[in-house]
């Protein structure tokens, strides 16, 4: 049926008919949810990316031919709703709040191939990307220099918390439809759940739910039970319902969650952006474009100022111009913020332009220099972990090369985006064996696939500013929804990385062995599986087999998405 639907397609953009054979062969050819994550372990990869060809190339003539973006918008929602991608709002949705992004991309990019699309956003599904995306940075010459590393008999240390993908959903509805379909559930306009069963739970739901404002109130008094010095806030502020957002809506909830924290912590809060702040999601246009409609100068504005007000210290400039920032609140020690959501390959504007966005990854490097002129030791925050399947190749690349050359000046990474609990270890390409980096994952406060509401407190050498230990703390959704509402959840340390992996420090030749012995221990691998999901009942329950194992140690030794050197290494 794949030969007639293609056929069907094609006679459909090019003459408006749906044919008979077509609507016979879609009946038995369905594509749920084929652009959601992780669905290329679901479908045939090469079917895709020849489908993803064949429709950007006739939209592409077609536009060529002068028929609207009306005409096209059209034709492609006909094409999502008749494949089962999603449902029809959805399609609608979406389709027309990127629509202009794409037309104006399509109208800009004289003899735009399709691997730039399918290339980029379908990287997952190892489209070719033909000749395009590989550009690099300019680093300085030389070696990280050593630096001291901490006493960890006699470190004095001081605590930050990490908190990430809150995802606040003004539309949560307790006890509403839980198996709705949709991108996210238990919304106001989805009807309430048939069962007990299919019914979301009061503090949120397992399936593909988001956060009510109640939860995101808990979530703070739980963690104010903690001292910390510092707040990181890794990312993600909006909800799942990504078929229908604006910038009103985003604005006032961004503001709301700002402000609530600016309220409750005493101290500094350093945030980042999600690739869920801006609207449409994910899109984050070169700063040369001189289209204002399309343009998310209202998202660093809003940033710029509350930002600002958070850390307790200006950082309007680099906001201003990409998202990003560094700053120095104690001598000797910087944090830097970065905007990681631009490697993010559901980005259309890489298709645009993929080289690095905003200059920021130069600006990266040339920050990272001054800091380790200046003798200073470095965190640095970014949403998209660089090994993760959707970001860029070529820019994950380019950021692990700022991490080798300044292994010594970066004493901390930490990431949000997956909602999972796991961390990655950069290693030199040079010497494969050698261990330069980990980035932590602060995993999430929204369940949203599979996980209990969790969050991280860090212990930091107060000399070194490196990571000695962390702590989780989280609770189970199922029980936590089983009692009366009047009744707060209950919280319990989940486990301290030292402790739970016999390493001394979170050095990255600490962490190195933890990857050794979970090779040879796979009791270690069962606990990593459980820590992913924060002992989440959904995402636990059919636990993890060999081949589980395997795919968390490959990622694990990941750091540059497409480099399998290590993984390779640890499956021997």
């Amino acid at each position: 049926n794949f030969e007639l639907v293609q056929k069907g397609i094609t006679e459909f953009f090019r003459t408006g008919t749906k044919a008979s054979y077509f609507t016979e062969a879609l009946k038995s050819y369905q594509l749920p949810h084929v652009l959601r994550e992780h669905m290329e372990k679901v479908y045939d990869n090469e079917e895709i990316c020849i489908l993803c060809s064949l429709i950007f190339d006739l939209v592409v003539d077609e536009r060529k031919q002068g028929v609207t973006k009306e005409s096209l918008v059209e034709m492609v929602e006909y094409v999502c709703v008749s494949l089962g991608i999603e449902n029809e709002r959805v399609c609608h949705g979406a389709i027309n709040l990127n629509a202009d992004i794409l037309i104006y991309i399509v109208d800009n990019y004289p003899d735009i191939p399709a691997s730039r699309l399918c290339g980029s956003v379908l990287q997952a599904f190892g489209c070719p990307t033909g000749d395009g995306f590989d550009w690099s940075i300019n680093l300085p010459s030389g070696n990280s220099p050593e630096r001291p590393k901490p006493n960890d008999s006699n470190a004095q240390s001081f605590q930050i918390l990490q908190l990430s993908d809150i995802h606040y959903d003004p539309n949560y509805k307790p006890y509403g439809k839980a198996d709705c379909g949709e991108p996210v559930c238990c919304q106001e306009d989805q009807g309430e759940g048939a069962s007990a069963e299919t019914s979301c739970g009061y503090w949120s739901d397992y399936r593909d739910a988001d956060v009510p404002w109640y939860l995101v109130e808990e979530t703070v008094r739980q963690t104010k039970t903690h001292e910390f010095d510092y707040v990181y806030y890794t990312g993600d502020i909006i909800s799942h319902r990504v078929w229908q957002t604006t910038v009103e809506n985003n604005t006032k909830t961004i503001s709301k969650l700002y402000s609530y924290f600016k309220d409750s912590f005493d101290v500094p809060v350093f945030p980042i952006f999600g690739n869920h702040e801006p609207h449409p999601l994910n899109v984050w246009p070169d700063d040369q474009l001189q289209d204002d409609t399309l343009s998310v100068k209202w998202l660093f504005e809003l940033a710029a100022e509350k930002w600002s007000n958070l850390i307790g210290e200006d950082v309007k400039e680099t906001v201003l111009k990409g998202g990003y920032y560094s700053v120095s609140p104690r001598p000797g020690f910087r944090i830097i913020g970065v905007n990681g959501n631009l490697c993010y390959t559901d980005n259309w504007w890489l298709i645009y332009d993929d080289v690095d966005p905003f200059n920021q990854l130069q600006w990266l490097a040339d920050t990272l220099k001054l800091a380790e002129d200046n003798n200073e030791s470095v965190h640095i925050l970014t949403h998209v972990p660089t090994g993760d399947i959707s970001c860029l190749q070529v820019w994950s690349r380019e950021y692990r090369r700022i991490v080798e050359r300044f292994a010594n000046t970066i004493t901390g990474q930490f990431n949000g985006h997956t909602h999972r609990d796991e961390f990655h270890v950069y290693y030199n390409s040079s010497e494969p064996t050698q261990a330069v980096g980990v980035a932590f994952n602060g995993a999430s406060v929204t369940p949203y696939s599979s996980s209990n509401p969790s969050y991280k407190v860090y212990h930091v050498d107060q000399s070194t500013y490196t990571l000695l230990d962390y702590e989780e703390w989280t609770f189970n959704l199922t029980l936590a929804n089983s009692q009366p509402v009047s009744e707060t959840p209950s919280w319990y340390k989940l486990y301290s990385f030292i402790e739970a992996y016999g390493a001394n420090n979170l050095q990255p030749a600490e962490v190195d062995k933890v990857l050794y012995k979970m090779a040879e221990n796979h009791s270690l691998l069962d606990d990593y599986f459980r820590f992913y999901f924060r002992d989440g009942d959904d995402g636990i329950k059919n636990g993890c087999s060999e081949t589980c194992h395997k795919e968390n140690l490959c990622d694990i030794a990941k750091a540059q998405f497409g480099d399998h050197t290590q993984c390779n290494y640890f499956m021997e």
